[in-house]
C-alpha cells in the first residue's frame, strides 16, 4: 500500500466527516461507550521503512468511554502485529518423552499499548473522530518447542525484548450499517512516532537441526502508519 493510497483514504475520512455534519440535525448528541477491533495493516515510514521496509499484519482493539458533557472520550488502544517467523523440526532428547523431534517456532511481534483522547462531536449514522495517542510499543522475539502429545510447550523463552515510547494521532469514522443501533463498522488510520529501538530481523533467523536459534538485529526509528478495518459495539 502506497502513501498516495493512505492520503486518499484520509481525504475520504475527511469527506465523510463533512457529509455527516451537513446531514445530521443540530441537537445534543447522545454519547456512547464503544468497544471495537479488527484487522490492522502496518506500513513503516521514514527510517523504519528504510531499515525494515515490510508491511506488518495483525489485530487491534480499543475501548472508549465518553466524558459527561464534552464531545470527548478517553480510552485504551491495543495493537498486535507480526513482523515475521521461522519454523523448523528439531531433534530433542529428553527423559520421559518418547518423541525424538519437536516443532521449534521463532516469532517476532510488535505490541502497542496506548491511552487515547478522542474528539467525536457527532454520534449518529456516521460518526467521524480524531484522537491524540500516547503510550509505548514492545518489540519482542520468542521461541517455543511444541511436541506432539504434550499439552504445554517443551521449551518457551524470550530471545529479545525492548520497549519504546510512542505518541501519535488517529482519525477514523464509525458507520451504523443497518437498523441495529449497536453494531458499527469502523475505518481507522493511525500515525505513530517512536525513537530508536533494536529488534530482531526475522529474515535473518536460522534454526539448526539440534535446536540452536541464531539471528541478527536491526536498529532504527519506529514511525509507522496503521490502517484498521474493524467492527464494534456501542452501548
Amino acid at each position: 500500500m502506497t502513501m498516495k493510497t493512505l492520503i486518499t483514504l484520509s481525504l475520504a475520512l475527511a469527506a465523510a466527516s463533512v457529509a455527516a455534519q451537513q446531514n445530521q440535525p443540530q441537537q445534543r448528541q447522545q454519547r456512547f461507550t464503544t468497544i471495537s477491533g479488527g484487522l490492522e495493516i502496518g506500513i513503516p515510514i521514514g527510517e523504519f521503512d528504510a531499515t525494515w521496509g515490510h508491511q506488518m499484519v495483525g489485530l487491534s482493539a480499543n475501548m472508549v468511554i465518553p466524558m459527561r458533557r464534552l464531545p470527548l472520550s478517553y480510552g485504551f488502544d491495543f495493537g498486535w502485529s507480526r513482523m515475521g517467523s521461522k519454523r523448523e523440526v528439531v531433534a530433542i532428547d529428553e527423559e520421559n518423552i518418547q518423541a525424538t523431534t519437536g516443532d521449534l517456532k521463532v516469532t517476532s511481534n510488535v505490541y502497542a499499548y496506548h491511552g487515547l483522547l478522542r474528539l467525536q462531536p457527532i454520534t449518529g449514522k456516521v460518526s467521524p473522530y480524531v484522537e491524540a495517542m500516547g503510550g509505548m510499543r514492545q518489540f519482542t522475539t520468542r521461541s517455543r518447542i511444541d511436541v506432539e502429545g504434550m499439552d504445554k510447550p517443551l521449551m518457551e523463552q524470550r530471545n529479545e525484548n525492548e520497549f519504546i515510547g510512542s505518541i501519535g494521532w488517529a482519525a477514523g469514522v464509525q458507520v451504523l450499517p443497518g437498523k441495529n443501533r449497536n453494531l458499527l463498522l469502523e475505518l481507522r488510520l493511525e500515525r505513530l512516532n517512536g525513537g530508536q529501538v533494536n529488534y530482531v530481523d526475522p529474515r535473518s533467523i536460522v534454526i539448526t537441526p539440534d535446536g540452536v536459534v541464531d539471528y541478527s538485529t536491526l536498529s532504527s526509528g519506529t514511525r509507522v502508519v496503521n490502517l484498521t478495518f474493524g467492527v464494534g459495539l456501542r452501548f
